[in-house]
């Protein structure tokens, strides 16, 4: 009775109390409980429900002697994933979508979950991500050695925030499409460890006509969701800083989708919208050793615009207005860089 009494404090009170009336119904009759042997089975905070009451929901005699050095005694009723979807059957519909997680295919259940008690919920033997960098080392190694951490993936639990442990009708075991999940946390503006702060991104996307074809379904293309080793976890290299030499490596993230030949042909009819005739004007602006980064002209996520034109960006501290305006065959500005120029794509460049 010490002894269960001293279980009591680690478990919940209802597995206590289903503990104590397993053993007083048995000791009644003369029998040795199993828990009075294997008390390390039931001793940390959450019990398996039949390991607290009855251990012959899992377990059945095989005639030895029991207990006898040398003699199992009892053995399973059903192997692997069949003996645990005899009760949890919800877990065994899921089998039926699309993607399944590789331990689960394999009925591999306790390389997850303890089958008697665990200090963690759900009977799971570790919490997330520690749980799942077992098999998930790359991720594990990948957080060590990154230059920024998306804190929110490396969180208590926060694996299971995007991802489903057993299966989904979506790739990599999201729990929503990609850009869903996203929104979901970056529906407010947050304010980053090194005081910089990131806007509402759900807000930016729905107040904006345009937003950019890439984020169509997800935010990954551009992102690595977990880390990476270049500023915001991009793909790709891309400018940090407002000027930046002119050459297709510092601008690798646009050109993994945008035609190349925007920034390296002079001349072009077809390359780019940006020109005066076939004046690249892309070239102008960027191909040089003091070249402008996108953003002095363009919304990465969303704008008004077409062509992702913003309607004033970040120039250090001050919000530089682009007063940009369409026209049929091209458009016109007024920056803090220049007076106020216009370019026509149906006219002969003069110089």
């Amino acid at each position: 009775m010490k002894q269960l009494i001293k279980l009591s404090r680690k478990t919940p009170l209802f597995v206590s109390f289903c503990l104590l009336l397993s053993t007083f119904g048995m000791a009644q009759n003369g029998t040795a409980t199993c828990t009075e042997c294997h008390q390390d089975q039931v001793k940390k905070d959450y019990v398996h429900g039949p390991s607290a009451t009855d251990c012959m929901a899992c377990h059945e005699s095989n005639g030895q002697e029991h207990p006898a050095t040398g003699n199992a005694g009892f053995t399973l009723k059903a192997e692997g994933k069949d003996l645990c979807f005899s009760c949890h059957t919800d877990v065994s519909a899921q089998l039926d979508l699309k993607y399944k997680h590789a331990p689960v295919k394999q009925g591999d259940c306790v390389g997850c979950h303890d089958p008697h008690s665990s200090d963690s919920p759900k009977m799971v033997a570790d919490t997330s991500p520690t749980l799942c960098f077992l098999c998930h080392e790359d991720k594990q190694k990948a957080q060590t050695e990154a230059a920024v951490v998306h804190k929110a993936s490396f969180e208590e639990g926060a694996c299971s925030s995007c991802h489903t442990p057993h299966s989904s009708k979506l790739k990599r075991l999201l729990t929503k499409e990609s850009k869903e999940l996203c929104l979901d946390c970056h529906n407010k503006r947050i304010k980053r460890e090194d005081e910089t702060i990131i806007e509402n991104m759900a807000k930016h996307l729905e107040e904006n006509e345009f937003n950019h074809k890439a984020l169509k379904k997800r935010c990954s293309g551009c992102h690595d969701p977990h880390s990476g080793s270049r500023q915001f976890m991009l793909k790709g290299n891309f400018p940090e800083n407002t000027y930046v030499q002119g050459i297709e490596e510092n601008f690798e993230l646009c050109f993994n989708c945008h035609d190349s030949d925007l920034l390296n042909l002079e001349k072009t009819d077809m390359s780019t919208m940006f020109r005066e005739g076939e004046r690249n004007l892309h070239y102008v602006h960027v191909n040089q050793e003091k070249g402008r980064k996108c953003t002095l002209c363009h919304d990465v996520h969303a704008a008004k615009n077409a062509q992702l034109i913003a309607k004033e960006v970040k120039f250090g501290s001050w919000n530089m207005p682009l007063n940009f305006v369409a026209t049929d065959d091209g458009g016109t500005c007024a920056t803090g860089c220049h007076k106020e120029r216009s370019y026509s794509r149906g006219t002969t460049p003069t110089n």
